[in-house]
């Protein structure tokens, strides 16, 4: 009867055993993701999570990150401004700020002119921003387009009226009509190459790291039910535990 008895516990202590086994594989791989995001996580700042991000396809796929299918685009000095979303951008240097609209782009005096919403950008060859120009400055309000005269000076013609800004675009003069000879900033869609290039610059733009090792240690990562499926995998990690330690106690005895 004895015989029988140890017979029987140790074959629940075998079963123990497997079950035991079988729920550490399972929970090993969350285990080391849970792991090793929470060390990253630890350490945002030191590795710069938060200011560092994705530029993977398939990650900004998964995400769904698409960049705007439409922009808007001026062609100056052999060159183009472009706003894509609220990016702005002269060729591919992209402008620093958050602009939400945008009416003309020429280039004069070794300066290329930019007006968006109701403020004029006055912008360096490589995309550094000289000045930017307001109300408080004299700038007209309304503006609808912006050209160049013959004597490379710039006009605008806004709601209601034309305006002729000086040399040092201190000064906006009020004309009844604009000249004949004024070359009005054109629109048009800029090359395919340098479309692609301003829509993956955006996408690499969204995403931070941080999210996506947030993501990954909650489990949000994998879909709806990403959370769940971890969730299961610290119950396993927390039976892992009491098992583990049943059996430890078991063989004790």
């Amino acid at each position: 009867m004895s015989r029988q008895h140890h017979r029987k516990q140790r074959f629940k202590l075998r079963s123990f055993y497997i079950w035991h086994r079988y729920m550490g594989i399972g929970a090993a791989l969350f285990a080391l993701i849970i792991a090793a995001t929470g060390l990253l996580l630890n350490h945002t700042e030191d590795f710069k999570l938060d200011s560092r991000y994705v530029n993977s396809d398939w990650v900004l796929d998964w995400y769904g990150i698409r960049a705007p299918e439409k922009l808007l685009s001026f062609a100056a000095g052999g060159q183009h401004v472009t706003l894509m979303g609220e990016h702005l951008y002269l060729n591919r240097k992209e402008i620093a700020g958050e602009f939400h609209d945008l009416v003309g782009a020429v280039r004069t005096h070794d300066l290329f002119v930019v007006a968006v919403s109701d403020s004029i950008l006055l912008l360096t060859p490589r995309g550094e921003i000289v000045e930017r120009l307001g109300d408080e400055d004299g700038v007209p309000a309304g503006i609808r387009r912006i050209g160049i005269d013959q004597r490379q000076q710039l006009v605008a013609e806004s709601n209601l009226d034309y305006y002729q800004a000086d040399a040092d675009f201190l000064k906006w003069q009020r004309l009844q009509q604009a000249s004949q000879s004024v070359q009005w900033a054109p629109s048009g869609a800029p090359d395919p190459r340098l479309v692609l290039s301003l829509q993956q610059h955006y996408r690499g733009e969204v995403l931070p790291m941080e999210r996506v090792v947030l993501d990954l240690h909650s489990g949000r990562f994998f879909g709806k039910a990403g959370p769940w499926v971890f969730d299961i995998a610290a119950l396993l990690l927390m039976l892992l535990s009491l098992t583990g330690t049943w059996i430890w106690l078991k063989r004790r005895r």
